[in-house]
């Protein structure tokens, strides 16, 4: 709690003290006395519980604050572990279309294959003609000895739905 806080708090029972000391002096032990000596001890446990519900509510805060904190380095972990997988699937990938000794050309079609897209769409992300995009596949699977875009994919695909192994 700021020290301003607490000065203007600290300033009420304070100047009620005072108050009631001039009473006392003035009047002697009354009713109003009383009321007032009352009042003051009510403000005080009410600036009491107010004082430390407050200082529960910063404790709370600062333990969601440290939980955000933490949920956002993990998440942050997970993107980079993902990241990173992905990075080494597409280098396996291309050091396999290495292996099968793919065009360039042929490279971009496997890959456009693995992921989805129709000979259609390849042809139009390359601005090739369809006939061109239907022969660099055929020749993906010649080389790779698959027989069609399901078998290309299952191929680069089936290792990672595979269960780890137990060792």
């Amino acid at each position: 709690m700021s020290p301003k806080l607490l000065l203007l708090l600290a300033f009420f029972p304070a100047y009620h003290i005072w108050d009631l000391s001039q009473i006392h002096v003035s009047s002697g032990v009354n009713y109003h006395l009383v009321t007032e000596a009352a009042a003051t001890i009510v403000f005080l446990w009410i600036l009491f519980v107010f004082v430390r519900e407050r200082q529960r509510a910063a404790r709370e805060f600062a333990e969601l604050r440290n939980v955000a904190h933490a949920g956002e380095r993990a998440l942050a972990e997970r993107d980079t572990a993902a990241r990173q997988s992905t990075r080494n699937f597409l280098d396996q990938m291309l050091e396999q279309f290495e292996a099968w000794k793919l065009t360039p050309a042929e490279k971009d079609v496997a890959l456009l294959r693995v992921k989805g897209l129709s000979l259609e769409e390849i042809a139009g992300l390359r601005e090739s003609r369809a006939k061109t995009v239907r022969q660099h596949a055929a020749n993906v699977y010649a080389k790779a000895q698959l027989e069609g875009r399901h078998q290309l994919a299952a191929y680069f695909l089936e290792d990672l739905m595979a269960p780890a192994a137990v060792g």
